[in-house]
């Protein structure tokens, strides 16, 4: 009798052999939206497994790298804008940093950080060399440095938001005096501030109003070549060597700047969301590093002239695939919004960045002591981009308590992988050794760094106990 096999069913059994043998000999991870899913449904070949699904959650998550930004200070957040944001966000004049060359005013970046600290928040902010927001002062960039010798143009700036119009001394951007200057306090800042756990990111703003990378209300101000923008952002990136910097996109004329940036690990920002641009500028960062955005102005001001839509914001992250993202600006803008929005506000806190589900996972139906258990996590990535920062994923033996009594590291798992709207498969042979025969809870937790005691990041899923471990089996046997 002659049997017959059409060609696609045997590429399927041959890729079905080869995948089960690779769960049987080695540590790996697929990513496929098709094969995954395909995968997640049916037992991986494994002798003496069984396949849990895990429930979903709904619960808005607040994770590191990510997030709303709260402009301003905590007192000018409501309880309910507090539990939705993320981070803390400031801007600051040069001249108030350091008034006198050399002399720094650190308070006033120390107190909004330790403020931010105290609500449980992270911080971000950057130092402008310009702001014509403010045209009762003529030196946003310190007098002392004009008066060493660096060269100014007179601005007859104006803000045409805030209606406001004043006299500013704008640097000329690429004077080598000027540079040397803005060099020695990326240096000190860098000094006080790169490496702290408690700062999300610091802007590059030293060049155009607000630091924006333009000269758009400051007349006579002269653009920087493409060249020029590179050293400036060189500045910083030479200075701070951990904390994750942001440059501000300012124009089309810079884009293989930015493109360079990215490539350094440089996040993106476009200080001008819902009026100038949907954010697709900003993708050459994706994959990269974080991306920002911020609001034309406040979302009541967007509101009045007919610049705001939901569907038109939402269009916005899906195409830009922000990190973060500014919920209002100052002053009350966070409350009204959220008080306007809730539903948009909780939709956008978990589209934003990543966010983490696990789907299924296929364990043994008996762990036995120093013998490799295979474990396969199936994951979805249901956020617009990727998680930027370190993380590693370890499982444990819960007791009935929820205490640890052995945690193992998954080590060819890298969260920083998973690809946004993709499923990812991981499948470890983990191996626990002197643990007392009896029943345990399985649990899987994603932590920032190894070292940490109990796991950082929030998954969507429901089991998660006060220590953020989620519990995959609460019915775990070992022998």
């Amino acid at each position: 009798m002659v049997y017959s096999v059409n060609s696609g069913r045997m590429r399927l059994i041959l890729l079905g052999v080869g995948f089960l043998l690779l769960f049987l000999l080695n540590d790996f991870s697929i990513t496929t939206p098709v094969l995954a899913s395909s995968l997640a449904k049916r037992p991986n070949g494994v002798k003496n497994s069984r396949i849990v699904a895990s429930a979903l959650s709904n619960e808005t998550l607040i994770n590191p790298g990510q997030g709303w930004v709260l402009y301003g200070i905590p007192k000018d957040q409501s309880p309910k804008t507090l539990s939705y944001g993320s981070v803390g966000y400031m801007r600051y004049n040069w001249s108030d940093v350091e008034p006198q060359e050399g002399v720094y005013n650190w308070p006033l970046i120390d107190n909004n950080l330790n403020a931010w600290t105290r609500v449980g928040k992270k911080f971000a902010f950057g130092v402008m060399n310009a702001n014509s927001s403010t045209p009762t002062n003529k030196y946003v960039t310190p007098q002392w440095v004009f008066k060493d010798g660096a060269h100014s143009v007179k601005s007859g700036t104006y803000d045409n938001i805030l209606q406001r119009k004043g006299i500013q001394y704008v640097p000329v951007w690429d004077d080598p005096i000027f540079l040397q200057k803005v060099q020695d306090f990326a240096r000190a800042l860098a000094q006080r501030y790169d490496g702290n756990p408690d700062i999300a990111f610091i802007d590059i703003r030293s060049y155009g109003n607000w630091g924006a990378q333009d000269t758009n209300g400051l007349p006579h101000s002269v653009l920087l070549t493409p060249k020029g923008v590179q050293d400036h952002i060189l500045i910083y990136r030479n200075a701070f060597k951990h904390t994750q910097l942001i440059c501000p996109w300012g124009s089309p004329l810079y884009k293989s700047i930015y493109a360079w940036a990215a490539d350094q690990h440089i996040g993106l920002r476009r200080d001008g969301i819902m009026v100038e641009s949907t954010g697709s500028e900003l993708t050459l960062a994706y994959g990269k590093a974080p991306i920002v955005f911020e609001f034309y102005s406040t979302y009541q001001w967007l509101k009045l002239k007919n610049h705001w839509g939901d569907a038109k914001m939402l269009s916005d992250v899906a195409v830009g695939k922000p990190s973060y993202i500014n919920l209002g600006q100052w002053g009350n803008d966070a409350q009204v919004m959220l008080a306007q929005q809730p539903k948009l506000v909780q939709k956008m806190t978990n589209m934003m960045g990543y966010h983490f589900v696990l789907s299924s996972a296929t364990i043994p139906n008996t762990i036995t002591n120093r013998q490799a258990n295979t474990i396969s996590l199936s994951w979805k990535n249901s956020g617009v981009s990727y998680l930027y920062q370190p993380a590693s994923v370890a499982v444990a033996l819960l007791d009935k308590s929820n205490n640890v009594v052995q945690k193992q590291w998954l080590p060819k798992v890298n969260p920083q992988t998973w690809m946004p709207g993709k499923t990812t498969i991981t499948s470890t042979n983990v191996t626990f050794a002197g643990v007392h025969a009896g029943t345990y809870k399985l649990a899987v937790g994603l932590f920032a760094h190894t070292t940490n005691t109990n796991p950082t990041y929030l998954i969507g899923n429901k089991g998660r106990t006060s220590l953020n471990w989620y519990v995959i089996s609460s019915s775990a046997p070992v022998k």
